[in-house]
Parts: structure tokens; sequence; C-alpha cells
């Protein structure tokens, strides 16, 4: 991997496990500062840095608090990059019998979440930097009992494609990903129907990051990493 994001200043929020740690070993490998942001991401600071497998710095706010993300932010000070991994706990279930308190608290750090954090850091980015979200297959794909994560997924997709028009020159994308691992072995034995074959690691997703934020003429897309699942 060639050193794209040497020096640069890479907040991947949610980084602490899972594919935001994948994009943060692979920042760290092209070069970049990485900076680990979630709720106990300093309590795991020696943990993480082993992980990731250089010097990095870790800061623990909640996305859904106006106050801790300003605070926050105002320590991390300048970044290039912006990347945000975080995702809801949400049982699926049918429509007619989701949790509506439930599926309010997956749009609140989802959806809400991201919105606030980008409001609040997009001062922070430089002017040749980039945003990149994370939405899913369910906004690609219709699955039922995924209806709230369809139209969280489906609506951070417009609302990137609004930001990079209105936060210009800043870049903004999204990156879906389709079954990531871990996953349970009725999921492993379904994905070698998808002409990849098999689910995907964080890092093959993680990949995807990587190349957004170097790519200096991308922005206002989504970029799926599936496998082809949808296609099945």
């Amino acid at each position: 991997m060639s050193n794209s994001l040497q020096e640069k200043r890479i907040l991947i929020v949610g980084g602490s496990s899972g594919i935001g740690l994948a994009v943060a070993k692979q920042a760290c490998k092209a070069g970049g500062k990485v900076i680990i942001a979630s709720r106990n991401a300093v309590k795991k600071h020696n943990n993480l840095a082993a992980i990731v497998g250089c010097e990095i710095e870790t800061y623990s706010f909640d996305v859904t608090s106006e106050i801790e993300t300003e605070t926050e932010l105002r320590k991390i000070g300048a970044i290039d990059h912006l990347v945000i991994t975080t995702r809801p706990e949400i049982t699926p279930a049918p429509f007619v019998k989701t949790s509506l308190e439930q599926a309010k608290m997956a749009f609140e750090l989802k959806f809400w979440g991201q919105y606030q954090l980008i409001q609040k850091a997009q001062g922070h980015i430089s002017q040749d930097g980039s945003i990149a979200m994370t939405t899913g297959i369910a906004g690609e794909k219709i699955f039922k009992n995924f209806s709230t994560m369809t139209i969280i997924n489906s609506s951070t997709e417009a609302f990137c494609r609004s930001l990079a028009v209105e936060l210009a020159p800043i870049r903004v994308n999204v990156v879906s990903p389709g079954f990531v691992a871990p996953k349970s072995p009725e999921i492993e034995k379904y994905s070698q129907q998808f002409p990849a074959g098999k689910i995907a690691s964080p890092k093959e997703v993680a990949e995807a990051y990587i190349y957004l934020m170097g790519s200096p003429y991308t922005t206002g897309i989504s970029v799926v990493i599936d496998g082809g699942a949808r296609l099945i």
C-alpha cells in the first residue's frame, strides 16, 4: 500500500471495533496520523494502539451529545479526514412489530448522531479533505424485518449527496458494506451464493475508505462493498 495518506490527520468515529478499527489499521499503513473516537476509546487506548500498529490519539464521547461532541472536537483540533462507522443496536423485526422507541434510538445514533457530528466537525476539516459515512446493504437491497435500517441507510445516502454540494470543496462519500465477518453460520452459508462466494472481511471493506480519502476527484457517491450480494 502506498503512503497516500502520509501525515494526514484522520479522525475515525466508531473506530474502536469492527470496520472502524480496520480503517484505523489501514490508515496507519498508508502513513496517516490516526485518531480514534468512541464512547470507550480512551479506556482502550493501549490495546487499540497495539492492534493498529502505530501511535494513535484516542478520545471518548457520545455522538448524540452536543456538549461532549463539541468539547472533544475542540481538543482534537484540525483534521484532514473524518470517517464515521458508528452503528446502532437494533433487533430485526417485522415492521408492524418493530418497537418505535428502538427505531427512534437507532435513528438518533446512526443518522442524527452523524448529522450533528458533521455539523460540528466540518469547520475542523481541511478544504482538500473528506468525510466518509457508512450505510449498509439494507439500503441497497430490501430484506424483510430490516425496515428501520433501510430508512436510515437510504436517508444517509441522500444526506451524503446534499453535503457533497453544500460542503464543497470538502468531499463527502458513503461506504455501503454488505455482510461483514464475523457472522452466523447461516449467513456464512447464504454468502456462498454471492458472486464473490463469501462474506467480506473488515479489511476488505476498510480499503474502500482508504480509496475515498485518497481520491481527490471523488465526491457524492456510495461505494458498495458487498461481493455482489445485492444481485442475488
